[in-house]
């Protein structure tokens, strides 16, 4: 995987991609990371973030809209376990 940075893959795709508010929390023990991404969408409910979190991650990232309620916490110490011990490179979460 070649290095590039966010603003050129954001001005390569300018019609495919927005980009969020600042809004964004890191809570990992990494400053940086890369993968390929899987993504899951749910409301209110972790259920299938868990699903995809058993799976072997192989070095992606899974990035969860979660719609971004904060009325209920999608990853907590225990998913992001599981994301750890399946070979996940991170997870970024929009809502809580």
């Amino acid at each position: 995987m070649s290095n590039i940075s966010t603003a050129d893959l954001c001005d390569a795709h300018e019609s495919d991609v927005s980009v969020l508010e600042p809004m964004l929390a890191h809570f990992g023990g990494r400053s940086q990371l890369r993968g390929s991404v899987q993504t899951v969408k749910v409301f209110e409910d972790n259920v299938l973030v868990k699903a995809e979190l058993a799976k072997p991650g192989d070095g992606r990232v899974l990035v969860v809209d979660g719609g971004g309620s904060l009325r209920c916490a999608l990853v907590g110490d225990v998913l992001a376990q599981m994301a750890v011990d399946n070979g996940w490179a991170g997870i970024i979460v929009y809502g809580a």
